[in-house]
């Protein structure tokens, strides 16, 4: 009898010890926590310097779609702009092979912010001397890159109200000012 009491003991202190070293072992549910929080904003990070690279990459084929554009539009139209409409260039086949453009029977909308781009008869000097393209929605991200990437091109450049390049002279960057993620970009060539 002697013999299976002592038998037990180290049984039932073996069990413990090692119930103990299990314990020990483990993650507490505040370090568990803290690990899937510091994980979490690492996450978070990736996801805006990403979305943040993605916004100028879209800023920056839109401005080469668009430059792409504005020159089939001058070759085409050389000079009598009178006529330049969404639903003429539909019909020519201009909007085609644009990523940065989606267009729907002459209603093109941008792939920034979903706004649209409208093309009509300008007026620099004279009435139908130049094409007008009217970018909407643009988000604030993408419309200093683009703007300044557009106004080499642009005769006369405009954000909102503010009048970023008059004809004859030089695009002033701190005249840029985008706001609320809806900017109206309007920009005439000649």
């Amino acid at each position: 009898m002697k013999h299976a009491v002592l038998n037990q003991k180290p049984n039932a202190k073996m069990r413990n010890v090692v119930r103990r070293r299990m314990r020990e072992a483990g993650m507490t549910m505040v370090e568990t926590s803290l690990v899937l929080i510091i994980a979490l904003g690492a996450v978070a990070g990736a996801v805006a310097y990403f979305s943040s690279n993605n916004t100028g990459a879209q800023a920056n084929q839109l401005a080469t779609d668009l430059s792409m554009l504005v020159g089939k539009v001058k070759s085409a139209y050389g000079g009598q702009y009178g006529t330049v409409t969404n639903a003429r260039l539909n019909t020519g086949g201009f909007f085609a092979g644009y990523p940065g453009l989606s267009n729907n029977a002459g209603v093109v909308t941008t792939s920034m912010g979903g706004g649209t781009l409208t093309v009509s008869p300008g007026t620099v000097t004279a009435a139908n001397d130049s094409v007008r393209y009217v970018i909407t929605q643009m988000p604030d991200a993408a419309c200093q890159p683009f703007v300044t990437a557009m106004a080499k091109t642009a005769t006369t450049m405009n954000v909102g109200a503010n009048v970023v390049k008059a004809a004859g002279g030089r695009p002033d960057p701190s005249l840029i000012t985008c706001a609320n993620d809806n900017n109206t970009i309007t920009m005439q060539v000649q």
